[in-house]
């Protein structure tokens, strides 16, 4: 099967002008700001330290006039790329398409996101999801998505109040009943109720009972099998934080007007790209490989700065970073790995937020064919259901209907499976066990993103496609097959859920300051209220660059946008 082209996947240090194996050389060997982490919130906040914008910061000009010169802010990431987990490869013969194996779509109400895909001027387009024609194929009956109306057809024995409902009707009419105007509710207006007295079931808090519970005592056994199958996540209606998994609910999926999902045209690993050219460009620098071990306090002709002990691979050298400033823009399984005796482990407190969200598996498989088999079934875009391992199939395009492409040429390429929570270990069965969930070790480099789909999860892959799509459909061999798992370490799930219990609003201010008498600073999607999504990852790295480096909010960024709490 053929290799991925993109031009910045697998490329390591060449793909990036600008990255360095080593530091910024400083008169007293101490950076201002180090970012530890070069997926997009830690792009984010580097290109923000740099920009034109940043100048009126009182605080950055303080460490500028005590530096006498320009800041000094540098972007590190232990592995070859920059990007974290938004992951696209273009496949061979597919010029115009690329295999979103990490984030694929934003809303265009996401705040920051829409806002900043005009300002760096990345191509966007209509990104679909549940077409008409497309299939659903649960407990071996085959439909298609309007049959969802029909009770004969779907094949579950629900209660009444959700018969002839769609999976996301059927969500929004649960969380209706606690919050009649939830399908209008905006994530101020979420905000505003989740620790009122409102936001209660049988006296209890929303934000202490588990999803999963609400939607038993509503619809029963049935009634949740129903939402977990026809649904498409079994994420969205597990036993999470029950007020926090209706706000993502309605903002992702079931809110009206229906959300209005995009895609950029170039991959979504475009965006932190374009991010790190521009930081470059200002003065930063950037430095692949090399991966963080211990944070430790230490002091500096009298003052106190941060020690960075990290590993520069291939060869696991030792060095030694020193900075007043530290970002980690990095999710909850990156901050673990950090060794034990890190200064931040000694607070209960960082401790108890740190455990206040729970990782979330899913992956996805891409296959390539030499022609759009899809297209003789009626099936154009958008995605079919099931309760099969596959879980989502997106007919995701083909290379001559694309902007700019030859149109003769007719290779396409699909996401055949995109899931999570328990079928993602389905899949993982299927992985060479030498490479299966290996954990970052003291004497290994971190490992690459190289994309490999074995053979026979291609082969089961295959089997099951046939199955969703009936005997009519003609599968041919694929010509490429890509997958990617966010469980193996570093990432450590694919996307976070609030555990529950938790109080968000509280709990996501102090991870962006988690310890008071030390300047280190946490972004990223974790600890937002967009888990799973790039504008939790940039309301939070946003809100802390405004709250604890004095940046104002950008010119291209609307004054009024609700950011979080």
């Amino acid at each position: 099967m053929g290799e991925p082209t993109h031009r910045n996947v697998l490329k390591g240090t060449e793909a990036l002008d600008g990255a360095t194996d080593a530091p910024a050389q400083t008169r007293d060997g101490v950076i201002d700001v180090a970012v530890i982490g070069a997926g997009v919130s830690g792009a984010y906040a580097a290109w923000r330290l740099l920009s034109p914008e940043a100048e009126s910061s009182s605080m950055l000009e303080d460490l500028r006039r005590h530096r006498r010169g320009p800041l000094t802010v540098s972007l590190f990431e232990s592995s070859e790329r920059v990007g974290g987990r938004l992951f696209s490869v273009t496949p061979p013969g597919m010029p115009h398409l690329h295999a979103e194996l990490g984030g694929m779509r934003y809303l265009s109400n996401h705040p920051v996101v829409a806002d900043l895909v005009d300002h760096l001027e990345l191509p966007s387009g209509p990104f679909p999801v549940d077409e008409p024609k497309n299939l659903a194929y649960l407990r071996q009956r085959r439909f298609a998505l309007p049959k969802f109306a029909d009770p004969e057809v779907v094949p579950y024995d629900l209660p009444a109040a959700i018969r002839g409902r769609t999976p996301d009707e059927a969500l929004l009419s649960v969380i209706e009943r606690f919050f009649p105007d939830a399908a209008s509710m905006d994530h101020q207006a979420w905000d505003k109720v989740k620790a009122t007295a409102t936001a209660t079931a049988d006296s209890r808090p929303l934000y202490d009972v588990g999803f999963w519970n609400l939607l038993l005592d509503a619809v029963g056994q049935e009634g949740w099998k129903f939402l977990d199958d026809g649904f498409g996540y079994g994420a969205v209606v597990a036993n999470v934080n029950g007020i926090e998994a209706m706000e993502a609910s309605v903002a992702d999926f079931v809110g009206s007007p229906p959300p209005n999902y995009l895609f950029l045209r170039d991959g979504y690993q475009t965006m932190p790209e374009e991010l790190v050219r521009r930081f470059v460009a200002e003065g930063g620098t950037v430095h692949l490989h090399h991966q963080v071990r211990r944070i430790d306090r230490e002091t500096v002709d009298g003052e106190q700065v941060l020690k960075l002990a990290l590993s520069v691979w291939p060869e696991g050298r030792p060095l030694t970073v020193r900075a007043r400033h530290v970002i980690l823009a990095m999710p909850q399984r990156s901050i673990e790995l950090l060794d034990p005796d890190t200064f931040l482990f000694a607070s209960d407190q960082f401790l108890s937020d740190l455990g206040s969200i729970i990782p979330r598996p899913a992956s996805k498989l891409f296959l390539g064919y030499d022609r759009p088999w899809w297209e003789d079934l009626g099936l154009r875009a958008g995605r079919s259901v099931t309760d099969l391992p596959l879980r989502q199939v997106y007919y995701w395009g083909v290379e001559g209907d694309q902007t700019g492409a030859d149109p003769a040429n007719r290779n396409a390429l699909l996401l055949a499976s995109y899931n999570d929570v328990s079928d993602v270990e389905f899949w993982n069965e299927l992985l060479p066990q030498p490479n299966r969930l290996a954990p970052v070790a003291a004497t290994r480099p971190p490992r690459p993103m190289d994309a490999a789909a074995p053979g026979q999860l291609v082969d089961e892959a295959q089997r099951q496609l046939r199955e969703l799509h009936g005997p009519d459909a003609r599968i041919p061999d694929p010509t490429t097959a890509y997958f990617q798992d966010w469980v193996q370490d570093p990432y450590g799930a694919a996307y976070h859920f609030w555990q529950v219990g938790a109080k968000s609003w509280e709990v996501m201010p102090r991870m962006r300051h988690p310890l008071p008498d030390a300047n280190l600073y946490i972004c990223g999607s974790a600890w937002s209220t967009g888990q799973g999504w790039v504008y939790g990852a940039l309301t939070q790295a946003e809100l802390m660059l405004e709250e604890h480096f004095g940046l104002a909010r950008p010119t291209w960024l609307s004054s009024s946008a609700y950011l979080g709490s």
